[in-house]
């Protein structure tokens, strides 16, 4: 479904675009702008589907809220690229932030600093974090690999913006910090960062909005801090422009020594593209044919028209590139169609039932009140509270015992595997043979006493039959004759 999500969004980004060149001529940037979806993500966090795009690493963990960085503990590594390369060097990254720690800065460990990069290398294919375990400890690991750049590598080309609680002078403060690198040299937090321009803001201990701004010859950032705009720099880029093809991500350095750090998360992570040429993000599962398709109808051959013939030859080539995508995934769509009719029937089925419970309550409540006179009829509403407390206890209560008496049958069953399979095949033979070998004999006995007894019975039957026949002959010639 994501390859199909995103092709989907190749086929409304060059439906957008021919209509940012209308946009375009009146400097209606809004036209521009195209959402990444596999550079971005926001609250509730899908971990599952995020963990494709994005590689975490150190004490960096997806929850359901949040993306934590790191914790509130010391020599702690936040560490959080995404895999995939930005195909477009006009863009813009806005970042929702999340600190908490001590109340005073004063408090916090002076190397704690976390950052956000845009680089050339892919860091998360040249992370190897199996090296950083087999380390002594893990900062051990990170300064032989060279991560100790607030938690990122320190030889990268690219830009960043790096979060600090100590300003140039090494005075406890919160600084941000623009940093820049052609590859060249090693940066090193206390010596290159923080910089001497670093923006001195108050970011601590509450949820701020950041904005990252990147041009081909300008970057920009901003930070929102309780609904006042502050902005930390503005570069020239023109001498070494912005190149396509750099990787986003976040890291961090909780800091060491003997103060305690803050716990550094983010909210949401949305990245839109502002290059109406440029597709923004690889599609994922289009093959070399597609791929270039989609960069020649997106390109500026494509883009200025020179009559409405031509507009209307891109404007059909789009519709059918749609035309085939629905044709093609029709069959998903229906099923999706029939689960969320599945679902929003139980929803109606929900509120309809809802809404039967709030009109029965309301009814009890009202007798409570005007019915003042039948005292049977006062306690109508707490009576069904309380009933409906006990029935819970009363559940939890057998359910309790049950769950204990199935342990306990359990528990039994096992003991009786146990010993049937500590008993061996033969002897159990044995002992049924045996025990059928007596069986046999004593049915024999008794089949062979039955038989006696029934002979002696039809023996003493005859007997007592023959004397009382010579006893009424008696009778009859002493009677008769």
């Amino acid at each position: 479904m994501a390859w199909n999500e995103r092709w989907l969004m190749v086929c409304l980004q060059l439906l957008l675009a021919f209509l940012a060149e209308a946009g375009s001529k009146h400097g209606n940037a809004e036209f521009k702008k195209v959402a990444l979806p596999h550079h971005s993500f926001s609250i509730p966090i899908e971990y599952t589907n995020l963990l494709g795009d994005w590689m975490l690493s150190g004490a960096s963990i997806f929850e359901r809220e949040r993306l934590v960085l790191h914790p509130g503990v010391l020599e702690r590594q936040g560490f959080a690229f995404n895999k995939r390369p930005l195909q477009t060097n006009d863009f813009q990254v806005t970042v929702g932030l999340r600190t908490s720690g001590p109340a005073k800065v004063e408090e916090v460990p002076e190397d704690q600093s976390f950052a956000f990069w845009f680089v050339r290398q892919n860091i998360s294919g040249d992370f190897n974090e199996s090296r950083m375990i087999r380390a002594s400890s893990w900062r051990q690991g990170l300064t032989d690999e060279g991560y100790m750049l607030s938690g990122s590598k320190a030889l990268f080309e690219g830009i960043g913006a790096v979060f600090s609680t100590s300003d140039f002078n090494k005075k406890p403060s919160t600084a941000i910090s623009f940093v820049s690198n052609d590859n060249h040299q090693s940066l090193q937090y206390g010596i290159d960062v923080p910089s001497s321009s670093a923006k001195v803001i108050d970011f601590r201990n509450k949820e701020v909005e950041f904005t990252f701004r990147v041009q081909p010859t300008l970057v920009q950032a901003s930070l929102v801090v309780d609904g006042i705009k502050h902005d930390c720099f503005s570069v020239d880029r023109k001498s070494f422009p912005v190149k396509v093809g750099g990787y986003i991500g976040f890291s961090a350095w909780s800091g060491s020594g003997t103060k305690l750090p803050d716990s550094v998360s983010l909210t949401k992570v949305e990245v839109t593209n502002f290059d109406d040429e440029a597709i923004g993000e690889d599609v994922i599962g289009a093959s070399v044919a597609e791929q270039t398709q989609y960069s020649e109808m997106m390109s500026s051959d494509s883009r200025h028209f020179v009559d409405q013939k031509s507009q209307t030859e891109h404007l059909v080539k789009v519709t059918n590139m749609l035309s085939s995508h629905l044709n093609e995934n029709k069959p998903v769509y229906d099923v999706m169609a029939f689960q969320v009719s599945g679902m929003i029937d139980s929803l109606n089925r929900l509120d309809r039932d809802c809404r039967l419970l709030t009109k029965e309550m309301k009814i009890l409540e009202s007798k409570r009140h005007h019915v003042s006179k039948a005292p049977k009829n006062q306690n109508n509403l707490e009576e069904l509270k309380s009933h409906v407390y006990g029935l819970r206890r009363l559940l939890e209560k057998e359910g309790k015992a049950q769950l204990h008496k199935l342990e306990a049958v359990q528990k039994n069953l096992n003991e009786v595997k146990e010993q049937a399979s500590k008993a061996s095949g033969s002897s159990m033979l044995t002992k049924l043979v045996d025990q059928t070998r007596l069986l046999e004999e004593s049915v024999l006995a008794r089949s062979s006493q039955m038989t006696w007894m029934l002979l002696i019975l039809l023996v003493v039957i005859v007997v007592i039959g023959v004397l009382m026949f010579n006893r009424m002959r008696y009778y009859e010639k002493k009677h008769f004759i």
